[in-house]
């Protein structure tokens, strides 16, 4: 269906447009982690992120607790509503003796189950083979009744995700079949263009929010305009999400809120939407997404830790969090902290990674304002490879969105950028600080950026440093003279 998208570990991206370029100025032909497997010091701030990796584990299920929708009623056929039949399937496999398998057959011409909302329970692991497809039905009423979840850091009672978990232990998505969500202009991405157009629900909700509704006063119906997420395991533990390729989702894909263990591997996802944004993980602990493909309308990753107030209020950052051998093709950011970050982020560890795409405006991106005033800290890249990017390689914009419009000190301190190389990008770096809130401690070290047409802006930065870094073919020794104008992309 999608030509251009091999399943991750087998793309040659020579061919997905690095580029001769890059290819004369970086060994692309050095698989991931080579780098990383040299000698290291054993004080580096990655000893942290390989004891992070130790202890995060997928879960495991019996094998012989196999259950299927068919055995339940359920019909193959692209048009039987099967929502009942998962939910018995389901419902069998986590009273079994110690859960079970929830197995979703095809044929070898492909298979459709259509549904509306999948729950998931503790002990279950959802596996949708290679031969099915899962299309999930486009009418808002098959998501409800209501259930909490989140839009944009914000709770409420509304709309669940297509597949959801709330308070489980041990679940597991996985198969190498196709999940659909089937969102087009004429259905849930025009929800985002009605929206625009009024006070919108999601308005409303973030107003209620800064007022201190009580969330199980949030509620919303089925005639709202706010947009369900795809997959939202909600104050989880133990989950894995593996090896499926998701398609046209109404917004954000694969959303953990407040959970802990989570594995996100081998995915590949592609859905050019509004707010499309790949993988953002959300007040959570101890997170591993590694070697996924991520081709989107949106960040690629996000890293969340809910919004103004309600982000306050919960008061749960994301921490311990490790992005590995991951493609970034389309998107607002390659990896992004924010802008939902009001909870906080600390202890992030990004390596091995390979972007690439004309409509990829930036690599590394950081979103933060004085609305939300979230605090982020030990950040960490090495050994990122960048074919092109549209605006700067590094961005962290104290200016999105509301700006300098609110009450709550935005924080960052602490990034390091290691062996990045970037073929062409238009400038470096788009540090935009606040004069009362400088931006601090940025440390470039062995990076090469190729081609880089304009001059960085950097503003209120105190802290920056380079070693061994090369701009234009040329050594930096220390800040470029600083850019002024508006920053790139704040749309997103």
């Amino acid at each position: 269906m999608f030509p251009s998208l091999m399943k991750p570990g087998r793309r040659d991206l020579a061919k997905a447009g690095l580029g001769g370029l890059l290819a004369a100025s970086l060994p692309v032909s050095l698989p991931f982690g080579a780098l990383a497997r040299a000698v290291e010091d054993p004080n580096d701030p990655w000893a942290e992120a390989r004891a992070i990796r130790a202890r995060i584990r997928p879960p495991v299920f019996p094998r012989a607790n196999r259950f299927g929708p068919e055995q339940f009623g359920g019909r193959a056929d692209g048009v039987t509503d099967n929502t009942e039949a998962f939910r018995r399937a389901i419902d069998a496999a986590s009273k079994a003796p110690g859960g079970g398998r929830v197995v979703v057959e095809g044929t070898a011409d492909g298979t459709v189950w259509l549904t509306g909302a999948i729950h998931l329970k503790s002990n279950v692991e959802l596996h949708v083979s290679r031969e099915s497809t899962i299309r999930f039905r486009t009418e808002p009423e098959a998501y409800f009744p209501a259930i909490l979840t989140r839009y944009e850091g914000t709770e409420f009672m509304g709309i669940s995700p297509f597949i959801y978990a709330y308070g489980c232990e041990n679940i597991a998505i996985t198969g190498h079949g196709i999940l659909d969500g089937q969102a087009s202009r004429e259905n849930w991405w025009r929800q985002k263009r009605v929206a625009d157009g009024q006070e919108s629900d999601n308005g409303r909700l973030r107003r209620w929010a800064e007022e201190g509704k009580p969330v199980a006063e949030r509620v919303f119906g089925p005639e709202a305009t706010i947009r369900p997420q795809f997959i939202q395991p909600y104050r989880c533990r133990n989950v894995l999400i593996s090896d499926l390729t998701i398609l046209r989702s109404p917004m954000w894909e694969v959303h953990p809120v407040e959970c802990e263990n989570v594995t996100v591997r081998r995915l590949t996802i592609s859905s050019h939407g509004p707010n499309n944004d790949g993988c953002d993980p959300e007040s959570c602990r101890d997170v591993l997404i590694e070697d996924c493909v991520f081709d989107t309308g949106d960040d690629c990753i996000a890293i969340k830790s809910g919004r103004n107030a309600d982000g306050r209020r919960l008061g749960k950052p994301t921490e311990n969090l490790i992005v590995s051998g991951c493609t970034m093709l389309d998107g607002h950011g390659g990896v992004t902290l924010g802008s939902e970050i009001s909870g906080g982020v600390r202890n992030v560890f990004v390596e091995n990674c390979r972007m690439d795409s004309p409509r990829l405006n930036t690599a590394i991106r950081f979103k933060n304002n004085a609305a939300r005033g979230g605090t982020l800290t030990n950040i960490h890249v090495r050994d990122v490879t960048v074919g092109q990017v549209a605006h700067a390689a590094i961005t962290i914009d104290y200016n999105y969105a509301e700006g300098a419009n609110g009450r709550f000190t935005p924080v960052f301190d602490g990034l390091t950028i290691e062996r990045m190389t970037v073929g062409r990008c238009e400038r470096v770096l788009d540090l935009q600080g606040f004069e009362t809130a400088p931006i601090r401690n940025i440390a470039l070290k062995d990076c090469d950026f190729v081609r880089a047409a304009e001059l960085d802006i950097i503003e209120h930065v105190e802290g920056l440093t380079y070693a061994n870094v090369r701009r234009n073919a040329q050594a930096v020794t220390g800040p470029a003279p600083g850019g002024h104008g508006n920053a790139a992309d704040r749309s997103g």
